[in-house]
């Protein structure tokens, strides 16, 4: 039994451009749909036009419905998955966007958000299969460049919508975010307060209040997130992925790998990955 169905446009393109289009499509999901990318080379971007599914984006798992938007990084695990006791088919409009996307995402404040709900962008994902539809008999250049500007409207009309909603960091909390995003070494709170002129108490309020994560919370966080993704697609002993991530215990890892998740390091290597 197929997983799913539906059509796919290819916008060829020899341009050299930092972001581009190559393929977009409509998923009609089955109920037994699941696509798995250990380490996409791609971003996906998405509006979901009926039902609902699961999507899984490192450690991070929401699920999207009618009228929702989300977004699979670049660089992450992908896990898409239909509900299995789901009557009509999950379906969504897609894009493929290859090259550098991750400037592009960062560039709205959006290489962090995988789900943006209730986002009325049906009309603009449509636009860029109108655009496809019609240029076929032409300049598959043109087309291609014109589903990009339609891409940039759709993240445009994303970031507005999340600022209208309070729901973008400030440039303190992006701060705060981009610090630990980069901390390769164990974590220092006496540091990190010098680093950012201010006390611990006042970082973890303020980062609190806009992502719902203490600083401690969001690190540890990325961290597991890095670490699954290291157990799936790598060769490295767990020893030698603690040190990576910063912990000089590998027993001390192990056993707080094992507290988020529910499973050893090696335990979640064995199961090929999944939880």
């Amino acid at each position: 039994m197929d997983m799913k169905h539906g059509e796919v446009y290819t916008i060829p393109s020899d341009w050299d451009v930092g972001v581009s289009v190559p393929l977009i499509g409509t998923n009609y999901c089955h109920s037994n749909y699941r696509n798995v990318r250990s380490r996409a080379d791609i971003t996906v971007l998405a509006y979901v036009l009926r039902g609902e599914g699961t999507i899984r984006v490192d450690s991070i798992e929401h699920r999207p419905k009618e009228g929702d938007v989300f977004l699979l990084r670049k660089g992450s695990y992908h896990e898409v998955t239909a509900l299995p006791d789901q009557e009509e088919y999950w379906t969504y409009l897609w894009f493929n966007i290859a090259g550098n996307s991750d400037d592009l995402l960062a560039a709205y404040q959006l290489k962090e958000k995988s789900l943006v709900p209730d986002a009325p962008l049906e009309g603009l994902f449509r636009k860029a299969f109108r655009l496809v539809r019609r240029g076929r008999q032409g300049s598959m250049e043109q087309v291609q460049e014109g589903v990009v500007l339609v891409l940039t409207e759709i993240l445009i009309a994303l970031s507005r919508l999340l600022k209208s909603r309070n729901q973008l960091l400030s440039d303190q909390a992006q701060g705060i975010k981009q610090y630990l995003d980069q901390l390769a070494e164990p974590f220092d709170s006496e540091r990190f307060s010098r680093h950012m002129a201010m006390s611990y108490k006042q970082l973890n309020r303020v980062f609190k209040r806009e992502t719902g994560f203490t600083v401690y919370g969001y690190l540890l966080s990325r961290r597991i997130g890095h670490a699954e993704m290291l157990l799936r697609d790598t060769s490295l002993s767990v020893s030698e992925i603690a040190f990576r991530l910063g912990y000089a215990d590998p027993h001390y890892f192990s056993n707080l790998f094992k507290q988020k998740t529910g499973m050893t390091p090696t335990g979640f290597r064995l199961q090929g990955g999944h939880r």
